[in-house]
Protein backbone atom coordinates (compact mmCIF):
# COMPACT_ATOMS: atom_id res chain seq x y z
CA UNK A 1 0.00 0.00 0.00
CA UNK A 2 1.43 3.36 -1.08
CA UNK A 3 0.20 5.60 1.74
CA UNK A 4 2.01 8.68 0.44
CA UNK A 5 0.36 8.30 -2.99
CA UNK A 6 -3.11 7.94 -1.50
CA UNK A 7 -2.65 11.02 0.69
CA UNK A 8 -1.39 13.03 -2.28
CA UNK A 9 -4.57 12.09 -4.13
CA UNK A 10 -6.68 13.39 -1.23
CA UNK A 11 -4.65 16.58 -0.79
CA UNK A 12 -4.96 17.39 -4.50
CA UNK A 13 -8.74 17.18 -4.64
CA UNK A 14 -10.66 20.32 -5.53
CA UNK A 15 -12.76 20.27 -2.37
CA UNK A 16 -9.73 21.23 -0.27
CA UNK A 17 -10.14 24.74 -1.70
CA UNK A 18 -13.30 25.00 0.42
CA UNK A 19 -11.48 24.08 3.64
CA UNK A 20 -9.10 26.22 5.73
CA UNK A 21 -6.02 27.16 3.65
CA UNK A 22 -3.57 25.92 6.26
CA UNK A 23 -4.56 22.31 5.48
CA UNK A 24 -3.00 22.53 2.01
CA UNK A 25 -0.22 24.89 3.10
CA UNK A 26 1.02 22.64 5.90
CA UNK A 27 0.50 19.38 4.02
CA UNK A 28 0.10 15.99 5.63
CA UNK A 29 2.15 13.89 8.04
CA UNK A 30 1.81 10.15 8.50
CA UNK A 31 3.32 7.28 10.45
CA UNK A 32 5.08 4.71 8.28
CA UNK A 33 3.80 1.17 8.86
CA UNK A 34 5.09 -1.72 6.81
CA UNK A 35 4.26 -4.77 8.90
CA UNK A 36 1.88 -6.19 11.47
CA UNK A 37 2.23 -5.15 15.11
CA UNK A 38 0.62 -6.74 18.17
CA UNK A 39 0.14 -3.32 19.79
CA UNK A 40 -1.24 -0.18 18.18
CA UNK A 41 -1.35 3.28 19.76
CA UNK A 42 -3.62 5.76 18.01
CA UNK A 43 -3.75 9.53 18.10
CA UNK A 44 -6.22 11.74 16.24
CA UNK A 45 -3.97 13.89 14.00
CA UNK A 46 -0.33 15.02 13.86
CA UNK A 47 0.47 18.27 15.61
CA UNK A 48 1.90 21.42 14.03
CA UNK A 49 4.28 23.13 16.43
CA UNK A 50 5.64 26.68 16.23
CA UNK A 51 9.00 25.44 14.98
CA UNK A 52 7.52 23.17 12.29
CA UNK A 53 7.75 23.93 8.56
CA UNK A 54 5.16 23.37 5.85
CA UNK A 55 5.33 20.30 3.64
CA UNK A 56 4.27 16.68 3.39
CA UNK A 57 6.26 14.33 5.60
CA UNK A 58 6.29 11.03 7.47
CA UNK A 59 7.78 9.58 10.65
CA UNK A 60 8.64 6.24 12.24
CA UNK A 61 7.40 5.68 15.81
CA UNK A 62 10.13 3.15 16.57
CA UNK A 63 12.91 5.51 15.45
CA UNK A 64 11.39 8.46 17.32
CA UNK A 65 11.10 6.38 20.48
CA UNK A 66 14.74 5.36 20.31
CA UNK A 67 16.14 8.75 19.33
CA UNK A 68 14.09 11.07 21.55
CA UNK A 69 15.40 11.73 25.06
CA UNK A 70 12.43 13.86 26.03
CA UNK A 71 9.45 15.19 24.14
CA UNK A 72 6.13 16.38 25.56
CA UNK A 73 4.21 14.05 23.24
CA UNK A 74 6.38 11.11 22.26
CA UNK A 75 7.89 10.46 25.67
CA UNK A 76 4.43 10.07 27.22
CA UNK A 77 3.59 7.46 24.56
CA UNK A 78 6.89 5.65 24.95
CA UNK A 79 6.15 5.15 28.64
CA UNK A 80 3.04 3.15 27.70
CA UNK A 81 5.13 0.39 26.17
CA UNK A 82 8.62 0.71 27.67
CA UNK A 83 10.10 1.05 31.16
CA UNK A 84 13.08 -0.32 33.09
CA UNK A 85 11.44 -3.75 33.32
CA UNK A 86 9.78 -4.29 29.95
CA UNK A 87 10.22 -2.93 26.43
CA UNK A 88 7.47 -3.53 23.86
CA UNK A 89 8.48 -0.84 21.36
CA UNK A 90 9.56 -3.32 18.68
CA UNK A 91 6.07 -4.81 18.78
CA UNK A 92 4.23 -1.48 18.78
CA UNK A 93 2.86 0.59 15.92
CA UNK A 94 1.55 4.14 15.97
CA UNK A 95 -1.12 5.67 13.75
CA UNK A 96 -3.08 8.91 13.69
CA UNK A 97 -6.66 8.58 12.46
CA UNK A 98 -6.22 11.70 10.31
CA UNK A 99 -3.23 13.29 8.59
CA UNK A 100 -3.76 17.08 8.56
CA UNK A 101 -1.28 18.98 10.74
CA UNK A 102 -2.78 21.04 13.55
CA UNK A 103 -2.16 21.37 17.27
CA UNK A 104 -5.54 22.76 18.33
CA UNK A 105 -7.84 19.81 19.03
CA UNK A 106 -10.90 21.99 18.30
CA UNK A 107 -9.77 22.51 14.70
CA UNK A 108 -11.30 19.21 13.59
CA UNK A 109 -14.81 20.08 14.76
CA UNK A 110 -14.74 23.83 14.13
CA UNK A 111 -12.54 24.08 11.04
CA UNK A 112 -13.35 20.87 9.18
CA UNK A 113 -16.50 19.08 10.30
CA UNK A 114 -18.42 22.35 10.36
CA UNK A 115 -17.84 22.61 6.60
CA UNK A 116 -20.10 20.65 4.22
CA UNK A 117 -17.12 19.12 2.38
CA UNK A 118 -15.24 18.48 5.60
CA UNK A 119 -17.07 15.20 6.13
CA UNK A 120 -15.79 13.93 2.78
CA UNK A 121 -12.24 15.00 3.65
CA UNK A 122 -12.39 13.17 6.97
CA UNK A 123 -14.12 10.07 5.59
CA UNK A 124 -11.49 9.59 2.86
CA UNK A 125 -8.67 9.82 5.37
CA UNK A 126 -10.40 7.45 7.77
CA UNK A 127 -11.02 4.96 4.97
CA UNK A 128 -7.25 4.90 4.36
CA UNK A 129 -6.60 4.55 8.10
CA UNK A 130 -8.93 1.58 8.40
CA UNK A 131 -7.20 -0.16 5.50
CA UNK A 132 -3.80 0.41 7.12
CA UNK A 133 -5.12 -1.12 10.36
CA UNK A 134 -6.85 -4.02 8.63
CA UNK A 135 -4.37 -4.82 5.86
CA UNK A 136 -1.02 -3.99 7.46
CA UNK A 137 -1.04 -3.62 11.24
CA UNK A 138 -3.65 -6.21 12.36
CA UNK A 139 -3.09 -5.37 16.06
CA UNK A 140 -4.17 -7.57 18.96
CA UNK A 141 -4.27 -4.69 21.47
CA UNK A 142 -5.26 -1.13 20.56
CA UNK A 143 -4.75 1.88 22.82
CA UNK A 144 -7.04 4.77 21.88
CA UNK A 145 -5.46 7.65 23.76
CA UNK A 146 -7.64 10.50 22.57
CA UNK A 147 -11.11 10.86 24.07
CA UNK A 148 -12.75 12.12 20.87
CA UNK A 149 -11.40 9.15 18.89
CA UNK A 150 -13.87 6.68 20.38
CA UNK A 151 -16.60 7.88 18.03
CA UNK A 152 -14.58 6.88 14.97
CA UNK A 153 -14.18 3.29 16.16
CA UNK A 154 -17.91 2.69 16.73
CA UNK A 155 -18.02 3.32 20.47
CA UNK A 156 -21.15 5.46 20.07
CA UNK A 157 -23.03 3.40 17.53
CA UNK A 158 -26.07 3.56 19.84
CA UNK A 159 -26.19 7.26 18.95
CA UNK A 160 -26.03 6.51 15.23
CA UNK A 161 -22.31 7.29 14.88
CA UNK A 162 -20.61 4.53 12.87
CA UNK A 163 -17.52 5.78 10.97
CA UNK A 164 -15.21 2.70 10.92
CA UNK A 165 -18.06 0.78 12.53
CA UNK A 166 -16.46 -1.89 14.69
CA UNK A 167 -18.86 -4.02 16.69
CA UNK A 168 -17.57 -3.53 20.23
CA UNK A 169 -18.33 -5.58 23.34
CA UNK A 170 -17.70 -3.88 26.67
CA UNK A 171 -15.57 -6.03 28.97
CA UNK A 172 -14.68 -3.97 32.03
CA UNK A 173 -13.57 -0.68 33.53
CA UNK A 174 -9.86 -0.84 34.28
CA UNK A 175 -7.76 1.66 36.29
CA UNK A 176 -6.59 3.00 32.93
CA UNK A 177 -9.81 3.20 30.95
CA UNK A 178 -12.64 1.22 29.40
CA UNK A 179 -11.73 -2.13 27.90
CA UNK A 180 -13.66 -3.52 24.93
CA UNK A 181 -13.37 -6.50 22.60
CA UNK A 182 -13.88 -6.21 18.85
CA UNK A 183 -16.51 -8.77 17.82
CA UNK A 184 -16.59 -7.87 14.16
CA UNK A 185 -17.97 -5.15 11.91
CA UNK A 186 -21.41 -3.59 12.12
CA UNK A 187 -23.54 -4.69 9.19
CA UNK A 188 -24.19 -1.32 7.58
CA UNK A 189 -23.49 0.30 4.21
CA UNK A 190 -22.92 3.57 6.11
CA UNK A 191 -19.49 2.48 7.34
CA UNK A 192 -16.72 4.55 5.73
CA UNK A 193 -15.14 1.36 4.31
CA UNK A 194 -18.08 -0.90 3.37
CA UNK A 195 -15.71 -2.78 1.06
CA UNK A 196 -14.11 -4.23 4.22
CA UNK A 197 -16.68 -6.95 4.88
CA UNK A 198 -14.63 -9.05 7.31
CA UNK A 199 -12.28 -7.68 9.92
CA UNK A 200 -8.83 -8.97 10.79
CA UNK A 201 -9.31 -7.58 14.31
CA UNK A 202 -11.84 -10.08 15.61
CA UNK A 203 -11.18 -10.62 19.36
CA UNK A 204 -8.66 -7.78 19.44
CA UNK A 205 -8.84 -5.75 22.64
CA UNK A 206 -9.32 -2.00 22.53
CA UNK A 207 -8.60 0.24 25.51
CA UNK A 208 -10.14 3.72 25.55
CA UNK A 209 -8.01 5.78 27.92
CA UNK A 210 -8.10 9.35 29.13
CA UNK A 211 -6.19 11.82 27.00
CA UNK A 212 -2.56 10.93 27.69
CA UNK A 213 0.14 13.59 27.80
CA UNK A 214 2.95 14.70 30.11
CA UNK A 215 0.40 15.87 32.70
CA UNK A 216 -1.55 12.62 32.94
CA UNK A 217 -1.51 11.24 36.47
CA UNK A 218 0.60 8.13 36.87
CA UNK A 219 -2.32 6.07 38.16
CA UNK A 220 -4.28 6.87 34.97
CA UNK A 221 -1.47 5.91 32.59
CA UNK A 222 -1.40 2.30 31.29
CA UNK A 223 1.86 0.53 32.05
CA UNK A 224 3.87 -1.79 29.80
CA UNK A 225 3.11 -4.72 32.14
CA UNK A 226 -0.63 -4.01 31.89
CA UNK A 227 -0.45 -3.84 28.08
CA UNK A 228 1.52 -7.08 28.09
CA UNK A 229 -1.20 -8.74 30.19
CA UNK A 230 -3.79 -7.63 27.63
CA UNK A 231 -1.71 -9.32 24.94
CA UNK A 232 -1.76 -12.55 26.92
CA UNK A 233 -5.51 -12.18 27.40
CA UNK A 234 -5.96 -11.77 23.67
CA UNK A 235 -4.20 -15.09 23.08
CA UNK A 236 -6.71 -16.75 25.42
CA UNK A 237 -9.62 -15.14 23.52
CA UNK A 238 -8.29 -16.46 20.24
Amino acid sequence: MDINKKLLEIWNKDYLNELPEIIKERGFNYSVNYESKDILITGINPSFRKSDINGNMCFDFKLISKATKYDTYWTSLKKLVADEHLNLIENTGYLDLFYFRERDQKFLTKGILSNSVGLTFIAEQLNLTQHIIEDILKPKVIIVKNKESGAYWGKFVDKGILWMGYDLEFLENTPFGELYKIKGLIDSSERIAPEVNKTNLENSLILFTVHINQYTKKEKRPTPSFINELLKENIVLE
